[in-house]
This record gives C-alpha cells, structure tokens and sequence, in this order.
C-alpha cells in the first residue's frame, strides 16, 4: 500500500507541474489519511529525481508484450 501511495502522490505531483519531494509525497499521502513507512517518500523522491516521468507514461506498455499480440494480429488471428 505504502509504494502505491507513493507513487499516486508522485503523479499527482507531476499533473500539476510541481517539483517531487520527499515532504510533498509525504503532506499529499498524509492528507489521504494513508501510514506509509517514513522511507518511501524519500526513496521515490531520489528515483524520480533524473527521471522524465512525462516520458515514463508515454513508454508504459512499450515493452515486449506487444510483440506476440501484434504477430498474432498479423497471423490473423485474435487477441484474446
């Protein structure tokens, strides 16, 4: 619960163009009446810190599981 927390306030953060902190995460996880371990904020603030989550979104899905739904639309065949 506590890295999902973490990483909603992170993306809240970013939506509204405001600089991810450790305290930031902290106060928005903390206005949702949510415990987190006093480690996450600080530990996603450092990932996140030389990170372009702008262009973290956009890959989401990017990967490997593409290639076999797009070879089987290719055979023809359905996803499922």
């Amino acid at each position: 619960m506590s890295e999902q927390a973490c990483v909603l306030a992170a993306l809240i953060l970013h939506d509204g163009e405001v600089e991810i902190s450790a305290d930031k995460i902290k106060a928005i996880v903390t206005a949702a009446g949510i415990e987190v371990e006093s480690y996450w904020p600080t530990l996603f603030e450092k990932f996140l810190a030389n990170q372009d989550i702008g262009d973290m979104l956009s890959n989401v899905g990017s990967g490997a599981g593409a290639a076999p739904a797009a070879a089987a639309a290719g055979a023809g065949g359905a996803a499922a």
